[in-house]
């Protein structure tokens, strides 16, 4: 059981391939979720994070590398690429865009684990002898913006109510539909719309105030996320 207590989502269009990962990975103990594409990872994700992922290249909705540039701005996460693409570039391509490591299919199931194992041994040694860098905080009830260099800046209603949102949720991407309900709306293309424009506004402000950028990003059509 050597993947006891680690999570790890599959990414795999493969049927046969994604059933057989799941329950050999299962069976070594990691708590697996698997999904068939690039869009079920996403929903998956925003139910709850990972610490490891799986990644086929040749996914049906999006590119794989594509993929892992976007969860890698989500949160933090150990990447074994498993493709059946054997060019050298390709594996370094995949390298220099955010993998841990670069298995080609076939994969043996036990050699997964063990990398699974390994990168995950990896980060957990990175995270905990990391020294702590200054953070994006809210202060005041969630009324005041502080920037890692003590810049404070006052927020308004709106802004309090979607950064107390999203800094709950820290490093998760939180749905658009979620925050225009957190002001007291109901989701329309108009305040769609508004919500856009309210964090244009509020990047705008930090950085006039704080002389800072906001570590706020939108996921395409998912929502936002703030990395503080």
């Amino acid at each position: 059981m050597i993947g006891e207590g680690i999570d790890v989502c599959i990414v795999e269009d493969n049927d046969d391939l994604r059933e057989e990962m799941a329950c050999a990975l299962s069976q070594q103990g990691f708590a697996v979720r698997a999904f068939a594409d690039a869009r079920g990872l996403y929903a998956g994700l925003l139910q709850e994070p990972t610490s490891l992922l799986v990644l086929d290249l040749g996914l049906p909705d999006e590119d794989g590398r594509a993929v892992m540039a976007r969860i890698i701005d989500m949160m933090p996460v150990g990447i074994v690429i498993c493709s059946a693409r054997t060019a050298v570039e390709e594996r370094i391509d995949s390298m220099i865009a955010g993998a841990d490591a670069y298995l080609v299919k076939p994969v043996n199931v036990d050699e997964l684990a063990a990398t699974l194992v390994s990168v995950h041994r990896r980060m957990t040694s990175q995270s905990g002898s990391a020294p702590r860098k200054p953070r994006w905080t809210l202060e005041d009830d969630g009324w005041t913006l502080c920037s890692p260099k003590g810049k404070k800046v006052p927020l308004t209603g709106s802004e309090s109510t979607v950064l107390v949102l999203l800094f709950a949720n820290t490093g998760k991407p939180v749905p658009r539909e979620r925050l225009i309900e957190a002001l007291g709306h109901d989701s329309d293309y108009f305040l769609d719309h508004r919500l856009d424009m309210l964090f244009s506004r509020l990047r705008r402000k930090v950085r006039e105030s704080a002389s800072e950028r906001l570590p706020l990003r939108a996921i395409r059509g998912v929502g936002f996320i703030v990395s503080p």
